[in-house]
C-alpha cells in the first residue's frame, strides 16, 4: 500500500515544480545564449540595459520560485490531504498513519533533491557559458580548466585532512539528506501541533514554528559550545585526526536522526490519537 501511496503523492505532487523548472530551464537558456551571441558587445542602451536586467531579475526570481515552490507543495498538500474535508477520506483509507507519513516525506525529500541539482546544474550552466566568454575561451577548454581546477584542490585537501575525501562526502551527504529529511517533518509537526487548538489552526501551526524553531536553536547553540572550543584550539584541518572527523559527523547524524525521529512521533501522535477535523 506504501508503493500506491507513494505513486499518487508523485502524480498529485509533481506539476507544479515541473512547471517551475521548465520556466527556469527556459529562462537559463536565454542567458546562456546571450554569452552566445554578441548581445554584450552592444553599445550600451536603454533596451539592451533593460533587457538584461530583466532577464538577470527574472532567472533570480526563477531560482527562488522553484525551492520555494517545492516547500509550498510540501506544506500545503499536508495540511490539505490530513486537516481538511479531505481528511475525512484518507483517514478511512486501509492503511497506517505511518505510511501515510512515509508517503510524503518521502516525496517531498526526493523533489528537494531533485530541485537542488537541477539548481545547481542552471548555475553551473550560466557560469560555465559566462566565464568562457569573459575569459574569451572555448567551453571545452572552461571545463578542462574547471576540471584540473577541482582536483588541484581535491589534491590539496586531502594532503591537509587526515580523512579520506571520499569518506568525508560519504558522511556529508548523509548529513544532508537527514538533513533535509528534518526540515519536511519540521513543517509536518508544526502543522499537526497547530491542529491542537480549537480554533485558528493555521494560526497555531505559524506559533509552533516559531517557538520549535527557537527551542532548537537554543539547544543546537548550547551543543555547539564543546565543539567550537575544540575547533577554536584545533583551527589547523591537519590537527584534526581522522577519529575526530568521523567522531564529530557520527554525532552530528545521529542528532539529526534522533531529531527525525522526535518530529515524525509527534505527527504520528497526534494524527493517531489527537486528530481533529471538526
Amino acid at each position: 500500500m506504501l508503493k500506491k501511496l507513494i505513486k499518487q503523492e508523485w502524480k498529485s505532487f509533481f506539476p507544479a515544480p515541473t512547471i517551475t523548472m521548465i520556466i527556469l530551464a527556459v529562462v537559463t537558456l536565454i542567458m546562456m545564449s546571450t554569452f552566445m551571441t554578441s548581445f554584450w558587445e552592444q553599445d550600451s542602451n536603454i533596451f539592451v540595459d533593460l533587457f538584461a536586467s530583466l532577464t538577470v531579475l527574472t532567472y533570480i526570481i526563477c531560482l527562488a520560485a522553484l525551492s520555494l515552490c517545492v516547500t509550498l507543495c510540501t506544506v500545503i498538500r499536508f495540511y490539505k490531504n490530513f486537516f481538511t474535508d479531505e481528511g475525512y477520506l484518507m483517514f478511512t483509507l486501509p492503511v497506517k498513519t505511518s505510511d501515510l507519513i512515509l508517503s510524503k516525506t518521502l516525496v517531498a525529500v526526493i523533489w528537494r533533491l531533485i530541485s537542488f541539482l537541477f539548481i545547481i546544474l542552471s548555475v553551473f550552466g550560466i557560469a560555465s557559458v559566462g566565464v568562457s566568454y569573459l575569459s574569451d575561451t572555448s567551453i571545452v577548454q572552461f571545463f578542462k580548466e574547471f576540471t584540473d581546477m577541482f582536483g588541484e584542490l581535491f589534491s590539496e585537501m586531502q594532503t591537509s585532512m587526515s580523512i579520506p575525501l571520499p569518506l568525508l562526502f560519504f558522511w556529508l551527504l548523509l548529513i544532508g539528506i537527514s538533513t533535509c529529511v528534518f526540515d519536511i517533518l519540521f513543517f509536518y509537526a508544526c502543522i499537526c501541533l497547530g491542529q491542537l487548538w480549537s480554533r485558528h489552526k493555521i494560526g497555531g501551526a505559524v506559533i509552533a514554528y516559531f517557538a520549535l524553531r527557537f527551542i532548537f536553536r537554543f539547544f543546537r547553540q548550547i551543543f555547539a559550545i564543546p565543539f567550537s572550543d575544540t575547533l577554536y584550539y584545533n583551527y589547523d584541518l591537519e590537527n584534526i585526526s581522522a577519529g575526530t572527523w568521523i567522531l564529530g559527523m557520527f554525532i552530528t547524524l545521529l542528532i539529526m536522526c534522533g531529531l527525525c525521529v522526535a518530529l515524525y512521533c509527534i505527527c504520528h501522535f497526534i494524527m493517531n490519537r489527537k486528530l481533529n477535523l471538526d
